[in-house]
């Protein structure tokens, strides 16, 4: 070891920068000494991606903890991180305690910094039921150890949290099933239980599993955390957030934090619980001006799984005024009356991007729109055209305005549906030709017919844009089939 610190420091930056060194070499050789950890680190540091002028760092945490985490921790330097996401390894699915120690590791990290800007948190694989039910004991060292992680990323001003996947606990509560005839001596025993939890702050709305355990178990905020808070961006992907004893935080912070932007994304295996926790969050998010209410649009056991409904979407957003920008996501295409779902009254609403059903309802009275500057149709898998000409009748009294919203469509395709929205005609024209701008995006390449697709892009005229996304771009035939697709429209702007 003598010998290599003789080296002059450029040769030995060139022996551990050589690939035959491997990262773990290098990172015990930075903890050797103080001369080899300022020299060695930031090599280290270098082939994680994670460079001087770094701002974002990604984080993908092992199980024996030998990874970029516990080298963060053990420099004797602190780079200057503002955006931070990290991959925890997917948990044992026979004890919550191994996964809590990753959980502290980070909040003992995140803790020494002085602020952060924006953290996602990847709580498991997606897909992932592991470790969804479990005892008292378990669920309230879990909900400790998340709480303190989520008030610690709060207390370090952070502006923008995003949650992404983990099923840890969600299936731990139940909705309390609705009160049914009973005699007044069994409704006022049944009403016992629901008074012991108000009168300890408990939500009604649910009720731990009998069978788990009958601890009712909560999270919050602590005054001192969110009084200086500058989180104003939420995004919850996963239920963990959605459902108790995470969506205690999850109202605590819409109450308490300055948030104004908030996305609900929603995963093809989660469902229940959904439709209660949706007005409670709606009652806790009085601040908001941005939603985005997202979903896997996957096919399950040979149909489409149960998802956001019109009515259900219509009933959230109705109990949101404030909302300027609203992001709804694609959706199979479903019967619609035009009585469903309750009024609307948007008076501040700019920009929309949603289903046809949904924008239809917004068109109706009382929500004329008199701010509205962007609508963008996501095109329903299969389309109808019948709606579409609904929407093209509904959408006229908007572009009689002296400065009309822009229009565009946004269409996304699947691998159970690769070419069908190309295939089926749009119906009414007036609609067409009042389309500005296109997004594509593919799930499959190369698309089943590539000609259907420039044929339906030719079907708009007044298109000065179109955006296409798609899933793998150095396919052989990309080139020649963006060049058949140039050739279809005149375009101001195209995005491949």
């Amino acid at each position: 070891m003598a010998g290599l610190l003789d080296l002059p420091t450029e040769i030995l930056v060139s022996i551990l920068e050589y690939p035959v060194v491997s990262d773990t070499t290098v990172y015990f050789l930075a903890l050797v000494c103080r001369q080899l950890h300022f020299v060695a680190l930031p090599i280290y540091f270098s082939r994680q991606g994670l460079t001087p002028s770094s701002k974002s760092i990604t984080i993908n945490m092992h199980e024996d903890r030998r990874d970029l985490l516990a080298a963060l921790k053990s420099a004797l330097f602190i780079p200057d991180i503002e955006n931070i996401k990290c991959i925890f390894p997917h948990p044992s699915c026979i004890s919550i305690f191994p996964l809590l120690i990753h959980l502290a590791r980070l909040e003992t990290y995140i803790s020494g910094l002085s602020s952060v800007k924006s953290v996602a948190l990847h709580l498991d694989v997606r897909g992932s039921v592991c470790l969804s039910v479990g005892n008292d004991r378990s669920l309230r060292a879990w909900t400790a150890a998340l709480e303190s992680l989520l008030n610690c990323i709060v207390e370090k001003k952070c502006v923008s949290l995003t949650i992404m996947d983990g099923s840890q606990f969600t299936r731990a509560y139940e909705p309390t099933p609705p009160v049914t005839r009973q005699s007044k001596l069994a409704r006022l025993l049944s009403a016992v239980p629901r008074l012991l939890r108000r009168s300890t702050k408990g939500m009604q709305e649910f009720r731990r599993v009998p069978r788990q355990g009958d601890a009712y178990i909560e999270m919050g905020i602590p005054l001192s955390v969110y009084r200086s808070s500058n989180l104003t961006s939420l995004e919850i992907h996963s239920t963990i957030l959605v459902l108790p004893p995470g969506l205690h935080w999850t109202l605590a912070a819409l109450r308490t934090c300055p948030i104004t932007s908030l996305t609900l994304g929603r995963r093809i295996e989660e469902s229940g619980g959904w439709w209660t926790a949706l007005p409670l969050i709606a009652s806790a998010a009085t601040q908001l001006t941005s939603l985005t209410l997202w979903e896997s649009n996957l096919m399950s056991h040979g149909g489409y799984t149960d998802s956001f409904t019109e009515v259900s979407t219509l009933d959230f957003i109705s109990r949101l005024p404030q909302l300027r920008h609203i992001i709804i996501s694609h959706k199979a295409s479903t019967d619609f009356s035009e009585t469903d779902g309750p009024p609307l009254n948007l008076p501040n609403l700019e920009t929309i991007s949603a289903p046809p059903t949904i924008i239809l309802h917004m068109l109706r009275p009382p929500s004329p729109l008199p701010k509205i500057q962007s609508i963008c149709v996501m095109w329903p898998q299969p389309p109808v055209s019948r709606t579409i000409s609904l929407l093209a009748t509904a959408l006229q009294p908007i572009f009689q305005k002296p400065h009309p919203p822009r229009l565009s469509v946004s269409v996304k395709t699947s691998m159970y549906y690769p070419s069908g929205p190309f295939t089926i005609p749009i119906g009414d024209s007036t609609f067409a030709h009042r389309v500005d701008a296109l997004e594509i995006n593919v799930a499959t390449y190369p698309p089943t017919d590539v000609a259907a697709m420039a044929a339906w892009i030719g079907l708009f005229p007044r298109v000065g844009q179109v955006d296409i996304q798609l899933s793998d771009s150095i396919q052989p035939g990309l080139r020649a089939d963006l060049a058949r697709l140039l050739r279809v429209v005149k375009l101001t702007d195209f995005f491949g």
